[in-house]
């Protein structure tokens, strides 16, 4: 949980108890570019970011990648600002005979994705979680002291395919793991494909023991098509997930018909407020060798208030694909996991110049010898949103009034998170919970509320101290033009 405080948040209406000439309106983050970028040998395969963690006064970007010589392999760099990214050397893999390098032990796993993050309930010698898939065994732990040298659980969370990045964390709140996968929902076919993607959500108290699910759901999916492996042997993948476990996240009718939605970078942002980045796949007709995995892809916004049910109430993209010079014009998936400064939070992403089939075909389904990584790529790109900023009540050029739902003020102080720039203002009064102006802090009594901050103190008449209304049970009415209202934070910071 990134803030552990409860602030006002208005990506949805919960907290507006009433409102006139206010709309809720997505923000985009500014895209900062590369922040991380091929520049080793050990790089030049596959390379898929997957999880910013913290670690004693460090953030950590970790990455799986492909190396030359087969190995499946995961490596991390390391910053404490979220914008310059080093390559440690952790002496713990040889590559080439030499452990000079950033490489991560992993032993003889060879996850195809994964998933990183910091247990604060595990023992020590469990502290990291890594939640590894393989298309042709299923879904796995691996566990570290450090997050250098992981070692693989026994058994399996799921003998199912659950292809692409997950969601993993431990959930204070609820005190269990939630697990956020790809499923294929079976009942919204698209373009060629048997099902289309969706998020699928499980939740346990013990990752060393395989995950609950349906195992009597109808229309289960057979396993995939067998194939050549990589080592000669005939391989078949394992049947994917339709209603084993619960879908939480999917397109529907609003959404175009050629649309499937996968990959979510779960968020737990604050107590009761859950953000989800999900990747957005717009589908191009498959081309009649019989290759159907082509198309474009946009990052997305989801919200929740118990990390079960979501709402897309906004479906505009949140992360919109580059214009032709820049570096993922055709497809991009949000990593898991940001880093906070005073007024910002960096997020990242990864980014391709290509389509999701661009170069694939049925004799080539990996695209090999396309597009292939070389020195300079992009590992990850930054992105940076305001403290809180990823929706606004926004207040019209000719003037708007809301009014919070009541809150417990618990400092001297009550700080908004707001944005009038120079051609807007505002004006806050307090009122009790029958909406009764207080005494002393009406709307007349108000001074200006103009600028830019992320923690603008109120006051009135010049007096900011509130150590008087101190626990009790307040609302707050703010009457603006041209506003952008993020959040009300009735504790202190």
């Amino acid at each position: 949980m990134l803030f552990n405080d409860h602030r006002l948040l208005f990506f949805d209406r919960r907290e507006i108890a009433d409102s006139e000439s206010v709309t809720l309106e997505l923000n985009a983050p500014v895209k900062c570019g590369p922040c991380l970028s091929i520049e080793k040998e050990w790089e030049l395969g596959l390379v898929r970011a997957s999880s910013i963690v913290f670690w004693q006064g460090c953030y950590r970007l970790y990455y799986s990648l492909g190396i030359s010589d087969g190995r499946k392999a995961l490596a991390f760099a390391e910053s404490t600002d979220g914008m310059t990214w080093t390559r440690p050397n952790l002496g713990a893999v040889r590559f080439n005979g030499s452990t000079a390098n950033n490489l991560v032990d992993i032993g003889d796993s060879h996850p195809s994705e994964t998933c990183v993050f910091v247990d604060p309930t595990g023992p020590d010698e469990h502290r990291f979680k890594l939640i590894g898939h393989d298309p042709y065994e299923g879904l796995f732990l691996l566990t570290s002291p450090d997050g250098i040298r992981f070692r693989q659980a026994e058994g399996y969370l799921l003998n199912y395919s659950v292809d692409n990045h997950m969601s993993a964390f431990f959930d204070p709140q609820i005190g269990r793991y939630r697990i956020y996968l790809r499923g294929s929902d079976r009942y919204r076919p698209i373009m060629g494909w048997a099902g289309s993607r969706m998020v699928v959500y499980a939740e346990t108290d013990n990752l060393f023991a395989p995950l609950e699910i349906d195992a009597d759901a109808p229309d289960p999916y057979p396993p995939g098509k067998e194939r050549l492996g990589p080592d000669g042997r005939m391989i078949r993948p394992l049947a994917g997930i339709n209603r084993e476990l619960p879908c939480v996240m999917r397109c529907d009718d609003l959404d175009p018909a050629e649309c499937d939605m996968y990959q979510p970078a779960v968020l737990h942002y604050a107590p009761d407020a859950y953000l989800a980045f999900p990747t957005l796949y717009y589908h191009y007709p498959g081309l009649p060798e019989g290759f159907h995995n082509d198309g474009v892809l946009d990052i997305q916004f989801a919200s929740s208030r118990d990390g079960v049910v979501w709402r897309r109430d906004i479906r505009e993209p949140y992360v919109r694909l580059d214009l032709p010079d820049g570096p993922a014009t055709k497809q991009m998936h949000m990593l898991l996991g940001v880093v906070p400064c005073a007024h910002t939070i960096s997020q990242y992403y990864t980014g391709q110049r290509r389509t999701h089939g661009e170069g694939r075909t049925a004799d080539n389904i990996h695209g090999k010898g396309f597009h292939e990584p070389k020195m300079g790529d992009a590992i990850a790109l930054r992105l940076e949103q305001r403290i809180d900023g990823f929706v606004s009540a926004d207040s019209a050029y000719t003037g708007g009034r809301l009014v919070t739902t009541p809150f417990e003020l618990a400092g001297r102080f009550l700080a908004i998170n707001i944005d009038t720039s120079a051609s807007g203002v505002a004006r806050a009064a307090l009122v009790d919970e029958s909406g009764a102006e207080i005494d002393g802090f009406g709307i007349e009594h108000s001074d200006r509320i103009q600028g830019n901050d992320t923690r603008y103190v109120l006051s009135w008449r010049g007096k900011s101290d509130l150590s008087a209304l101190s626990g009790r049970r307040i609302r707050l009415r703010l009457e603006s033009r041209a506003a952008k209202l993020f959040a009300v934070y009735p504790e202190p910071a």
